[in-house]
């Protein structure tokens, strides 16, 4: 059953409503692209991107995929793709591409020799194609709203997507969570209209979409258990077919199973034989042994089973995660739930809050809200903590679900409050953006205490992800006096290419392979003077526990923090 589009839309006849509702539509896509510009421009290299750009450049150039290990390379070739129409230089065949040493190798090609005086250029323009699919997914969320609510309920959920921080902030740098959102949506978009319409133009789309989801980020495999789920529910939920008044005879349980099962079995598998035809394309129909193991057997996507078990491997072994003040390679339960809760603005978990209210979703609807619950089930039963950006895919489902405030039944006497409800909440979402702006990265919103007070809750991409080494630049020209500046960095770049003059503290490295082993655990001592700190490593690291005891002086952004310390402060003892 189709949900009721908006009604009151334009006036028939009116020549110039479509024109009008282009021209709101391309207002808002150009508010978004001037948000993820700026903010592109202005945040320092993350610390994925100099990784994923190079080993796209290296699957791009050479067809070998040793540097993409962790996860599958599509993604990181359209990355590698904007980084060689940018200039980048040759890849050296060296002792670290030998070794398949990813980490030193994207240091060194990055930062020093030939792209040296360009490396910052590079990464700003490998940002490009997430730009870009940003700008398509936001496209998308309107045309599936007008679709399901009607245009006017559709500009709503659009302008919500244009001013969400955490998608701004992912759609601004060159990483692989905003390619996964786009696929993943796309999918689930293309499998509604199939059921809709049962074209098999819609089917091909699907499996060719779900085989780019897969082949961008290993959560994309999420769709094999939704699109199942959602054709089964969807057709569940099918009224009984009747011919005039008189209902037509359902068949035996047996046969109705049978056909059940068969008409379930056809659509998934075209859908998965279109899939794997388009992920054994991006491997350029090549085969490869499926581990690293001497003799290992070879099979096409064989480097795609390699990416699983990495995966596997590193869900075992956990990841270091921060929350509320502790410190845990396992995870909690509820980290994505309170991180969903303090990440997303208050403006659209309230606008949520109160489209789920108004009754149970329709078929249409369940597109929406069962992939939604389900990829976030997934991210809470995970060992792996690693912020809301893996909650990323759900945020456009739930922002068009938004849509349903302005078509749904409402008493006579409130029947003006959900528009002027609608209207006052999303213009405090485009306040929240613009005040945060271009620090979308770190926003936090008011549960928090704002991005200030973020680092009490979360740490890691939640806030520091590296990104304000020009902010800092900045501060050090305001404030002379304060050398020579003591740096724990967090993050992968050379500190100097974007202006910073310091001396280098232990990080949670070894990032930068200039440095020996041995002087991560000799130099982080307590000391006097000027230290700046990024919070990952004051929340992380025990060895900066005793700056606890002193009170920062000021911050560059919101992720390095600034202390001034007096002279004696080197011979106290951490407490």
């Amino acid at each position: 059953m189709t949900a009721a589009p908006c009604p009151g839309g334009e006036r028939r006849g009116s020549a110039t409503a479509p024109a009008a509702r282009a021209a709101v539509v391309a207002v808002l896509l150009a508010l978004l692209c001037a948000q993820m510009l700026y903010a592109a421009y202005t945040m320092s290299a993350t610390d994925d991107e100099p990784y994923c750009i190079v080993s796209g450049l290296a699957a791009l150039r050479t067809g070998d995929y040793r540097f993409n290990v962790d996860h599958p390379p599509l993604m990181n070739m359209a990355l590698g793709a904007a980084a060689h129409l940018a200039g980048a230089a040759p890849l050296p065949r060296n002792q670290d591409w030998q070794q398949g040493l990813r980490m030193k190798y994207s240091y060194f090609y990055l930062w020093t020799g030939l792209n040296a005086p360009k490396a910052v250029n590079l990464v700003t323009a490998a940002r490009f194609p997430v730009i870009a699919l940003s700008l398509g997914l936001a496209l998308l969320v309107f045309l599936w709203t007008r679709q399901l609510y009607g245009w006017k309920a559709a500009l709503l959920p659009l302008a919500l997507y244009c001013f969400e921080p955490n998608l701004i902030a992912h759609s601004s740098v060159a990483t692989l969570d905003l390619g996964l959102t786009a696929a993943f949506c796309f999918t689930l978009y293309a499998f509604w209209r199939y059921a809709r319409t049962g074209r098999f133009r819609y089917l091909a789309l699907t499996g060719l979409a779900l085989g780019a989801a897969a082949v961008i980020k290993l959560p994309g495999l999420l769709l094999l258990l939704v699109l199942p789920v959602l054709l089964y529910v969807g057709r569940k939920e099918e009224r009984p077919v009747t011919a005039g008044s008189v209902a037509v005879p359902e068949p035996p349980a047996a046969a109705g199973m049978a056909a059940g099962v068969a008409g379930l079995a056809t659509p998934l598998a075209l859908i998965l034989s279109f899939a794997l035809v388009f992920m054994w394309a991006v491997y350029r129909f090549s085969f490869a042994p499926v581990s690293t193991a001497p003799g290992a057997l070879r099979i096409p996507l064989g480097q795609y089973w390699q990416n699983i078990s990495f995966q596997l491997s590193h869900e075992q072994g956990g990841h270091v995660a921060y929350l509320l003040g502790m410190i845990s390679s396992t995870g909690w339960w509820y980290y994505y739930p309170l991180a969903f809760l303090v990440k997303t603005s208050l403006p659209l978990l309230l606008l949520l809050g109160f489209a789920l209210s108004r009754g149970r979703l329709d078929r249409d609807e369940l597109f929406l809200g069962i992939p939604a619950a389900l990829f976030f089930a997934a991210a809470v039963m995970q060992n792996l903590d690693l912020g809301i950006r893996y909650l990323l895919p759900i945020y456009p489902l739930l922002i068009i679900l938004v849509g349903r405030i302005l078509t749904r039944d409402w008493p006579a006497h409130w029947q003006a409050w959900p528009r002027r409800a609608a209207l006052a909440l999303a213009l405090w979402a485009v306040a929240e953006a613009v005040i945060h702006a271009p620090q979308y990265l770190a926003y936090f919103n008011q549960l928090a205490g704002g991005p200030a007070r973020g680092g009490r809750v979360l740490v890691d991409s939640n806030l520091d992800w590296g990104q304000d080494l020009r902010q800092l630049a900045a501060w050090q020209r305001r404030h002379p006096e304060a050398s020579p500046l003591h740096f724990a960095y967090f993050g992968p770049a050379d500190v100097a290419r974007y202006g910073v003059r310091c001396e280098r503290l232990p990080d949670l490295g070894p990032k930068d392979p200039l440095r020996p082993p041995e002087w991560y655990t000799t130099a982080s001592q307590p000391r006097a003077g000027w230290i700046a700190i990024s919070v990952n490593c004051l929340k992380l690291l025990p060895s900066y526990r005793w700056l606890g005891s002193y009170q920062p002086v000021d911050r560059a952004g919101y992720s390095i923090l600034i202390y001034h310390l007096p002279a004696g402060a080197e011979y106290q003892s951490p407490p």
